[in-house]
């Protein structure tokens, strides 16, 4: 279009902005992208609908190999109907779409209720409150509706594409386009509302404080289980091959069996009912996410009428039985006992820091589940046989939680309330990494030497099980020791770090670590128990590690130990640190 022709569109936009729900739309925007405060993340919208088609237009550009017609000529394969055979990847696509969508309106679920500064600052405004909903409500669904389709922007014309490499057919690629991009969307709207269906039930039937006190727990589990489906995607997708699989309650097959029975009109019985079913489930949650959501919205703002004067709550500070136990035993010096409270505190108070940790958690379950059915379709009988991937389960549990961690820490709370540590923190002395380990193991020990080793102990005795909690328990602190290594920090209370340019190979470095640490060691593990050999060389590999993190930390200068609140050099302002000089 030329300029002349935007010019009409251009000012029915400034029109637009300027109407009461336009700049309730656009504050609304702000808020989901750019967040809150100054915690939140603020990101490039441009680069993140750059990068979101990539992870789908990767994966499909593979399949153009499984689709290739010549391939298949040189294999002596031949593909009788591409639709059914391209039954897998149709799911992947299809939870991917609904995971990304459903953890967007978890994460940002806080963001369509006003909270007190905007009712403060709003209240007094001629403004219905009909119109701040639906203002909040449409800028939080327009966001999740251009994240869908940006999502699938790449793998909605090259998945087709592709399948369609063995049917040359320019009617039958138009066809699985316009189907496949409709699913995918579809479903993605169907993730969003029923997300605000079930948080908008709780919050309508639960008293608020009890709404507040479990919120974070449910929407942890909600992102948990969005994560499970992801990882779980591709062993659904195998069982949904079968005559007459007894997965038809979960919603992406529902969608799956929409697109099968459009495209192929002769599919399998259950596919048109489960077709059948997503129609009207979307329907279903469509009207009822939107009628619960304005009755739960609306007891909201009169809570917050009543309580506006009164928002703050006063936290209890009595110290438990558990925290004087760590103080007796772990944590040795005040800057350990207060900054594991103040952690801990956080991590279960924060919205983000739980979800992160959450979502990790979940997909450490859902990895450690498939190591589990997979060791026993081998065996057959629970406890029969002792496998390497019954051996790595702990290590999976382990990796997940203190890399979840890892990355918690790094995302701060509030900044502008950092200003009570720089005071009171003595910046020259060496306890951060020390923090970070105890703060580590403490989320790993528990579970591992109360759950894990005895259970080993009842199916494969007390000496193995003893042995494999010895060798998780160390292979823990190293982990840990590797990833704080020059963790210089006080959880939570600095700005994000400087490594968006080098977060792709951040990634990757985190997957072969997760082979390294887990696969590798599994093995380790298993061969030690039937070999005094590899029991020496496992004990040899640990005391290696050991002295070269101990050579590592000697060799570090002091002003690399020392405790920091910034990312970079300059700072707003400076503090007489007269702690140096004592």
């Amino acid at each position: 279009m030329s300029t002349p022709e935007l010019r009409p569109l251009s000012a029915k936009w400034r029109s637009f902005s300027e109407q009461p729900f336009g700049r309730l739309f656009r504050l609304a925007v702000g808020r989901i992208l750019h967040g809150d405060n100054d915690s939140e993340v603020s990101f490039s919208m441009g680069l993140l609908l750059a990068l979101l088609p990539l992870p789908g237009g990767f994966y499909a550009v593979l399949l153009f190999e499984q689709y290739s017609t010549l391939l298949q000529w040189m294999r002596s394969a031949h593909v009788i109907s591409p639709v059914t055979a391209a039954v897998p990847e149709e799911y992947f696509f299809i939870v991917l779409s609904m995971v990304v969508t459903g953890v967007t309106a978890v994460w940002r679920w806080n963001s369509i209720f006003p909270d007190h500064r905007d009712y403060a600052n709003l209240a007094a405004l001629p403004l219905r409150s009909w119109t701040m909903f639906t203002a909040n409500f449409t800028a939080i669904l327009g966001v999740a509706l251009v994240l869908a389709i940006d999502l699938n922007a790449a793998s909605a014309l090259l998945f087709p594409l592709a399948v369609g490499a063995s049917v040359n057919s320019v009617g039958f690629f138009a066809q699985f386009v316009w189907i496949h991009s409709l699913d995918v969307v579809l479903g993605s709207v169907f993730s969003f509302f029923s997300v605000f269906l079930v948080v908008g039930i709780l919050m309508t039937v639960l008293p608020h404080s009890a709404f507040t006190r479990f919120s974070l727990y449910i929407r942890s589990f909600m992102v948990a289980s969005l994560v499970a489906m992801l990882t779980s995607s591709s062993a659904v997708a195998r069982i949904l091959q079968t005559p007459e699989p007894h997965l038809r309650f979960l919603p992406p097959v529902w969608f799956l069996g929409l697109a099968q029975s459009i495209l192929n009109p002769e599919a399998v019985p259950y596919m048109a009912r489960a077709g059948r079913i997503a129609v009207v489930a979307s329907v279903f949650v469509l009207v009822s996410s939107v009628l619960i959501y304005a009755i739960s919205y609306r007891t909201r703002s009169m809570r917050m009428a009543e309580t506006i004067g009164n928002a703050s709550r006063a936290a209890g500070t009595r110290t438990s039985q558990l925290f004087r136990a760590l103080d007796r035993t772990v944590l040795r010096t005040a800057f350990q006992r207060a900054g594991y409270r103040f952690s801990i505190q956080t991590l279960f108070r924060s919205e983000q820091h739980t979800l992160i940790l959450g979502a990790f958690m979940g997909l450490g379950l859902v990895l450690a589940s498939q190591f589990l059915f997979s060791s026993l379709s081998y065996s057959g009988v629970a406890g029969a046989l002792l496998s390497p991937e019954l051996v790595a389960i702990p290590l999976i549990l382990s990796y997940c939680i203190i890399v979840g961690l890892r990355i918690a820490f790094e995302i701060p709370t509030e900044l502008r309330a950092n200003w009570i540590f720089r005071l009171n923190v003595n910046q020259c002395k060496d306890e951060a990494q020390a923090l970070a380990l105890k703060l580590s193991l403490s989320f790993v020990l528990p579970w591992l030497w109360l759950l894990a080793v005895p259970a080993y102990a009842y199916f494969w005795g007390s000496g193995i099980a003893l042995f494999l909690g010895v060798v998780v328990t160390v292979w823990s602190f190293l982990l840990a020791e590797l990833l704080f290594l020059r963790f210089r920090k006080l959880p939570f209370t600095s700005p994000y770090p400087q490594f968006r340019h080098s977060a792709v190979v951040l990634a990757i470095s985190y997957i072969l670590g997760f082979f390294c640490f887990v696969l590798v060691t599994a093995h380790l593990e298993y061969w030690a128990l039937f070999s005094p050999i590899s029991a020496l060389a496992l004990f040899a590999i640990a005391a290696m590690a050991f002295y070269v993190f101990y050579r590592l930390r000697k060799g570090m200068a002091n002003l690399d130990k020392e405790i920091t609140f910034d990312e970079d050099t300059a700072s707003g302002f400076e503090l007489l640190d007269l702690a140096r000089g004592s």
